[in-house]
């Protein structure tokens, strides 16, 4: 079965243009028309598309230290994403190129940024650090070059023969290869 074919069997074909399933294509439209340059001068506002996003794809939940802060605990992030070293992130299309691989240390660099931004709020919460889920699903929402690690994702990953025990440098390049042979694959049978 096609990635497309699944989707659409999990979904239904007319998800209609609320629901909240859309709200990640809302956030990373968002993202990539302002890109890194516009987002320092719009923060507040890229920080609201950022929550209402992760609010809708259940990350403030009870047990989320999110749930416990306005929009504006997202800023950190915003200024980190928008960082000029990660500009190549940006660019790519994540499994596209050979050269990809090339991008590895600049994702886990953006996944230690983004638990160090939230450090302040998880301590005064006395909460545990930003999980896998939170930090995948932003990435996601932003600049794109990693899946969400949810429950869906993890199992569905699982299911295919790939392992899966936290977020490091080994998963991040199981991603890429799988991406990267989805994308051949589509290439060939055009």
């Amino acid at each position: 079965m096609s990635i497309h074919r699944a989707i659409v069997a999990y979904y239904g074909n007319d998800l209609g243009k609320h629901h909240r399933y859309r709200s990640w294509e809302h956030c990373y439209s968002y993202f990539q028309r302002i890109k890194p340059d516009g987002l320092v001068a719009n923060r507040d506002q890229a920080a609201l598309q950022l929550a209402f996003y992760l609010a809708s794809w259940g990350m403030y939940r009870g047990s989320s230290f999110l749930l416990q802060y306005a929009y504006t605990v997202h800023r950190r992030v915003i200024d980190l994403v928008a960082e000029t070293c990660f500009d190549d992130l940006w660019k790519a299309n994540f499994g596209e190129s050979e050269t990809d691989g090339q991008l590895i240390p600049q994702v886990s660099e953006l996944i230690t940024g983004i638990r160090q931004a939230y450090e302040p709020f998880v301590a005064a919460n006395r909460s545990a650090q930003p999980t896998d889920t939170l930090i995948t699903k932003i990435i996601l929402g932003t600049c794109c070059c990693l899946p969400a690690c949810d429950r869906y994702f993890v199992d569905g990953f699982k299911s295919e023969g790939f392992k899966y025990s936290y977020l490091n440098d080994y998963f991040i390049e199981r991603v890429l290869g799988f991406a990267s042979s989805i994308f051949q694959n589509s290439v060939r049978n055009r």
